[in-house]
């Protein structure tokens, strides 16, 4: 069994909190662009399957230096981007959207307009949010969303490692 109970069998919802150390451009495709500035940015992301796809396979991904660049994230990971919290909760509801809109309004933060939402049904601008300020109780607010939606949450920190 993986470290906290994650097994490949695990299905959730996370936030990643990621800490830019400098300007970064992001371009997929010729009509899609950001330009992310240095600071802190929260990504939320589910991984509702089995396996590869599982919570904890999904969060080994985004944790891993060397993969191959596949999602928005990726790309930001591959930069100047670092993970520096992951905040998850199991669950096989479909939560990534609420949580994500729950984020946006107790952080006051700025959404990167179709960063990670792409495939969006919910009306989300973008699942990467910018943090303009940087709240001291960062923490208790990434918490506090999880439990207003009922989400029983858990986090890595530090060594931000599944073992």
């Amino acid at each position: 069994m993986a470290k906290d109970g994650l097994t490949s069998l695990s299905r959730g919802v996370y936030s990643l909190l990621i800490e830019l150390s400098e300007e970064q451009a992001i371009k997929p495709r010729p009509d899609l662009s950001w330009h992310l500035s240095k600071g802190y940015y929260v990504y939320t992301g589910s991984a509702l399957g089995r396996g590869s796809t599982s919570l904890e396979k999904r969060l080994e991904r985004h944790l891993r230096v060397n993969k191959k660049v596949f999602w928005h994230i990726d790309r930001l990971l591959a930069g100047a981007g670092k993970v520096v919290k992951v905040v998850y909760a199991k669950t096989t509801a479909k939560m990534e959207c609420e949580l994500n809109k729950k984020l946006l309004s107790l952080l006051q933060a700025k959404p990167m307009r179709g960063f990670g939402s792409s495939d969006c049904r919910y009306g989300c601008v973008g699942h990467l949010l910018y943090l303009t300020t940087n709240p001291e109780n960062l923490d208790e607010l990434l918490h506090r969303a999880y439990c207003e939606l009922g989400l029983n949450c858990e986090e890595l920190g530090r060594g931000l490692e599944i073992k």
